[in-house]
C-alpha cells in the first residue's frame, strides 16, 4: 500500500508512556468521552494495545483529572455517529475532531474552540491534479455526517469552478454540479478509496489529512473554510460549565498548546 504509516509508530510510543485509564488512584468516579479511533495525532486506536493516543486523548485526561474522575471510558464515534451517540447519553461528551457550527450550537453545549484548523484537498500524484481548477468533474471523497462535501461545493462555487447552486437544498449523495462526492464511515476507507481509484480527491481538514499523506500523494496548497473543534456536551450537561472552565484554563496556562506541539498539530 502506497500510503506511508509512519505516524503509526510515534503514536504507539506515547502510548506506550501514557496510561489512558485511570488519571489518579486517590479520584473517584468514571468519565465517558467519545472519540476518533482512526485519526492520527487526534484520536488513534491500536488494536495490539488496546489503547488511544492523540492530543484528543490527552485533552480528555485532562478534562478527567481537573473534575476529579479516576477513570475515563473512551468510546469511538465516527462523524456520522457522533451525534447519535450522544443524543442518545452514551458518552458525556465527544472529544472528536467536532467542528462547531451554528447549527449544532442550537443543539448542543460547546465548549471553547481548543483547535482551528482549515479545509484542504488530497490526490494521488499520478492523478496529476496540481490545483482546485484540476478537480471540475472529479469524484471527492468525504465523510459521512460532516460539512465537508457543502463546503467544498461552495468554495468551488465561490472560485468559479463549478456553477452556483442553491446552498440549502445541497445533499452531498445527489449532487451533481460540477462535481460528485462519495461518501464513507471512516478517514481510511475514504484513503483507500483514494489510492484505489474509486475517487479523485479526499477533502477533509488539513490535519487528517497530513495522517494519511505519504510517498506518491499531495495535499493541494489551497486551503479554506476555518474548522473550530470544541468538546460537545447535551445542553443539560451538570458538567458543561466544569468543561468549559476546564478548557478556557488550559488554554490560558499554555497546555493546550503544549499537547498540540506534542503531537504535531
Amino acid at each position: 500500500m502506497k500510503t506511508v504509516k509512519k505516524w503509526m509508530t510515534f503514536a504507539l510510543a506515547a502510548a506506550a508512556v501514557l496510561s489512558l485509564t485511570a488519571c489518579s488512584e486517590q479520584r473517584t468516579g468514571t468519565i465517558r468521552v467519545g472519540v476518533k479511533s482512526d485519526v492520527a495525532n487526534f484520536g488513534l486506536y491500536d488494536e495490539e494495545s488496546g489503547r488511544y493516543s492523540g492530543m484528543e486523548i490527552d485533552l480528555a485526561q485532562q478534562i478527567c483529572e481537573d473534575l476529579g474522575y479516576s477513570k475515563v471510558d473512551y468510546v469511538t464515534v465516527t462523524s456520522a455517529d457522533r451525534e447519535e451517540t450522544l443524543d442518545a447519553g452514551k458518552v458525556d461528551m465527544i472529544i472528536a475532531t467536532f467542528t462547531i457550527t451554528d447549527e449544532r450550537r442550537e443543539k448542543y453545549h460547546i465548549s471553547p474552540v481548543y483547535y482551528t484548523d482549515s479545509m484542504a484537498v488530497m490526490v494521488e500524484d499520478s492523478s496529476l491534479i496540481g490545483d482546485m481548477a484540476g478537480l471540475k468533474d472529479c469524484r471527492i471523497g468525504v465523510m459521512k455526517g460532516t460539512s465537508h462535501a457543502g463546503l467544498f461545493a461552495q468554495y468551488l462555487a465561490e472560485q468559479g469552478i463549478i456553477p452556483a447552486f442553491d446552498g440549502d437544498s445541497f445533499e452531498a449523495a445527489s449532487f451533481d454540479g460540477g462535481v460528485t462526492f462519495v461518501e464513507y464511515d471512516s478517514y481510511k476507507e475514504a484513503s483507500d478509496a483514494l489510492e484505489y481509484g474509486d475517487v479523485d480527491a479526499f477533502t477533509a481538514d488539513w490535519s487528517i489529512l497530513s495522517g494519511f499523506r505519504g510517498e506518491g500523494r499531495t495535499i493541494l496548497a489551497e486551503t479554506f473554510s476555518s474548522q473550530e473543534y470544541g468538546v460537545f456536551m447535551q445542553k443539560n450537561s451538570p458538567l458543561a460549565e466544569k468543561v468549559d472552565a476546564v478548557v478556557e484554563n488550559r488554554l490560558a496556562d499554555g497546555t493546550i498548546d503544549s499537547l498540540k506541539t506534542k503531537w504535531g498539530n
